[in-house]
């Protein structure tokens, strides 16, 4: 399959400790509530908090001098984020946003890393988290290289399908424009149009109200190998 969306962390078999601080309360938490688009942390602020994503779909960022935006990582559902900024008395360089409306937990990182600190089997979960970050980024510029836009593009339907499928139906809304679909996946919007023209065409997907519909997951996969 084509290895795209790793962007997408999701550490559910990574560091399953990592989440239980968080969903077991094993030190103070807060829950934070984002509508879609609105910002989490933004560059060069001080950040004092990391967070688990309850539900819903955070994107990180940065812009550079011209104005120009990078996708690094989206995380989703069960993910971690803001490790990142644990540097002590550092500014952050990136920007979250929320992709759809999100639930998090947020937990200082003063707080954590105390907790952490006094228990090594977090440690140790840490620092694979840390070390799938780095081999998550090399990877990326790899599939962008290696694979086309359709094929990324189906990789990303597939993932997507999956994590938002209602039990209840066979058919999943795909909740992004061709824009956001585009900058997932490192492409123009136009190679994406164009790919999704062509999954409409062999329907694995479907165009309805200006919406996006899987209907074929199964093709999907199999346009994605």
């Amino acid at each position: 399959m084509a290895k795209i969306i790793h962007q997408f962390l999701k550490d559910e078999d990574l560091c399953p400790s990592l989440r239980e601080i968080f969903v077991r309360k094993l030190v103070p938490c807060t829950v934070r509530h984002l509508q879609k688009g609105e910002i989490l942390w933004g560059e060069n602020e001080e950040h004092q908090y990391c967070y688990l994503v309850e539900k819903g779909m955070i994107k990180l960022h940065v812009i550079n001098r011209e104005g120009k935006e990078k996708t690094l990582f989206y995380y989703s559902n069960g993910s971690i984020l803001g490790f990142q900024n644990l540097s002590k008395n550092k500014l952050t360089i990136t920007t979250a946003t929320a992709m759809l409306p999100s639930k998090l937990y947020a937990i200082e990182f003063s707080i954590l890393y105390d907790f952490i600190q006094s228990n090594p089997r977090y440690m140790c979960a840490l620092t694979s988290y840390i070390f799938h970050h780095m081999a998550v980024e090399a990877e990326e510029i790899v599939n962008i290289s290696m694979y086309s836009t359709a094929e990324r593009l189906a990789e990303l339907f597939v993932i997507l399908a999956e994590e938002y499928s209602q039990k209840e139906t066979d058919e999943v809304v795909i909740p992004f424009n061709n824009e956001e679909l585009a900058a997932m996946i490192g492409a123009c919007r136009n190679s994406v149009s164009n790919a999704i023209s062509l999954f409409n065409k062999e329907n694995l997907i479907r165009k309805q109200r200006g919406s996006l519909i899987v209907t074929n997951l199964k093709g999907l996969k199999e346009y994605s190998m």
